[in-house]
């Protein structure tokens, strides 16, 4: 649909511009200047979309680079072949006869190129139309959707279809707005609503920057902002000195509507401290909501090593077999201070990344606990990892979970209310228990190590294969708690028989799991016969 509407419009244009008459040019303002700044608020709205494109950017491939590219591409495309068109057409037709159209552009194209140029300017409206249509319904209902998935909108918005996994609900709601709008006819005031909203809320994005800057320097940023802080500060300006030149009616609404959002983020209790001391009043509600429904954690891994990407990958996956037992992949967050490994995180996750000593109190402040539920402490330096949790406790983060390799540290941790994971080779199997299934992580009791989780894959010359599972003698003090085999879950029964290439999954003390794991691994001897 653009493809077809850009190509009309560069057409027509191209044509016209042998019958532009430079009288028709002069004067540059024949109404005069004062009209040009409330002309451009009304107008405004024909340039955005461009700012649409970061509301995909959970979907986006290496975001931080492709967004701004597509941003300022977009910008400039459109821009130019709008100016262009403009031009032509004003160049081509008396400005007194395009006032008098409704439709312009049709007006041009049938003055200029008679029947089929008002029926190539008609497809091209049409066209126009429609990929708005779609754009902006996409944008707003993923909007709605993410609004209502992070708790700032009823949960109902963030509703998914069970065939499609679309968030159907949010885009009804979107779909009947526009609809409303549409039928309306009141296309001039719609309009100038519009602006309003993309004014003001490009004012307040550009506004963002400069304090995210300041609340969050150690954040890793793809994209720079040059001459920082003026850009900003230019485009807060060039937004909102245009609201005022807009409808009185839309200034009037638009006001209220921003006046009662800002009033609703004022008493979030996440964003005033005063509001957040009524949370203990409502706990017990809280709690016993969620332990009615599962709910998608926002994680905190203080370090990048092998073994925080190793947990990350496992609270990140998607594969059908990890989506039976969660309702969604979790929303990770990184404290990292090499650049090395920044690099690294961003390309292998897209995910926030703040750079700088994760043990230091200010930068776990910077991040804002607010907005995690459990912060995961996953270096391979005990100390540091001890240092981190306690601080993350102290900063009222309820919960907070510490990898350690000596369980001398398990004691001190635990008395703190940290949850202190010591199994080297299950931690992010462990991790992912205590995240997604609290009940199993006590079952197996992961905060002392008494109990593991623990899988093996049969080798092709493994002498239990083809052995039913009653019959391979496994340690008394641990039992097989399941088989994947070719991504699908067996239960595992006395009557199972072991193939080449299950994952064997065993619980039990590591002791008895080692031993276990040999008799799966031992291969059978050959007896040279042929």
């Amino acid at each position: 649909m653009n493809l077809v509407e850009l190509a009309i419009l560069v057409g027509v244009a191209l044509l016209g511009l042998f019958q532009v008459e430079p009288v028709n040019l002069k004067p540059m303002a024949p109404l005069g200047y004062e009209q040009f700044v409330p002309a451009m608020a009304l107008i405004y709205i024909s340039y955005v979309g461009f700012e649409l494109i970061t509301v995909a950017a959970e979907e986006i491939i290496n975001p931080g680079k492709t967004i701004p590219r597509a941003i300022l591409s977009t910008l400039g495309v459109g821009v130019t072949v709008y100016v262009f068109v403009v031009w032509v057409m004003m160049g081509a037709v008396n400005y007194e006869d395009l006032a008098r159209s409704d439709v312009p552009f049709i007006f041009t194209a049938d003055r200029l190129f008679g029947a089929w140029g008002r029926w190539a300017a008609i497809v091209a409206t049409v066209m126009a139309s429609l990929s708005a249509l779609s754009v902006t319904l996409g944008a707003s209902a993923r909007v709605l959707y993410a609004l209502g998935r992070d708790g700032h909108f009823p949960l109902f918005f963030a509703r998914l279809h069970r065939h499609y996994r679309t968030p159907h609900v949010a885009l009804f709601v979107c779909a009947l707005v526009v609809i409303l709008f549409s039928a309306s006819g009141i296309v001039k005031f719609v309009a100038s609503v519009s602006d309003f909203g993309y004014l003001m809320g490009l004012g307040i994005v550009n506004y963002a920057v400069i304090s995210l800057h300041k609340r969050m320097p150690n954040l890793r940023r793809p994209f720079k902002v040059i001459l920082f802080p003026f850009i900003p500060i230019l485009g807060i300006l060039s937004c909102w000195l245009f609201v005022p030149a807009l409808e009185t009616r839309s200034f009037l609404l638009g006001g209220v509507l921003t006046f009662a959002g800002g009033g609703i983020h004022l008493i979030r209790p996440t964003n005033r401290a005063e509001i957040r001391r009524t949370r203990e009043i409502l706990s017990a509600i809280k709690v016993f909501i969620l332990l009615k429904r599962r709910k998608r954690m926002r994680v905190l891994i203080i370090d990048g090593g092998k073994q925080a990407q190793n947990i990350a990958n496992r609270l990140l996956a998607k594969d059908e077999f990890r989506l039976m037992f969660r309702s969604s992949e979790h929303q990770i967050t990184f404290i990292e201070e090499d650049d090395v490994r920044c690099k690294e995180l961003e390309q292998r996750f897209n995910v926030p990344i703040y750079q700088g000593d994760g043990t230091k109190r200010e930068l776990l402040e910077q991040v804002g606990l607010d907005n995690i539920d459990v912060a995961i402490a996953a270096s391979n330096d005990d100390g540091r990892n001890v240092i981190v949790a306690l601080q993350a406790k102290q900063l009222g983060l309820s919960q907070v979970i510490a990898i350690v390799q000596d369980p001398d540290y398990v004691p001190l941790l635990e008395e703190n209310g940290v949850v202190a994971i010591s199994a080297p080779w299950a931690t992010a199997t462990m991790v992912e228990n205590y995240l997604d299934r609290p009940g199993v992580a006590e079952l197996f009791e992961i905060g002392t190590g008494e109990a593991s989780l623990v899988g093996v894959f049969v080798p092709e010359k493994s002498r239990v294969v083809g052995n039913l599972i009653r019959e391979i003698e496994i340690p008394t003090e641990c039992v097989v708690a399941a088989i994947i085999r070719e991504k699908r879950f067996v239960v595992p029964r006395g009557d199972t028989k072991i193939e080449v290439g299950d994952h064997v999954v065993f619980v039990g003390p590591a002791s008895a799991i080692k031993r276990a794991q040999d008799i799966f691994m031992f291969k059978k001897q050959s007896t040279g016969i042929p």
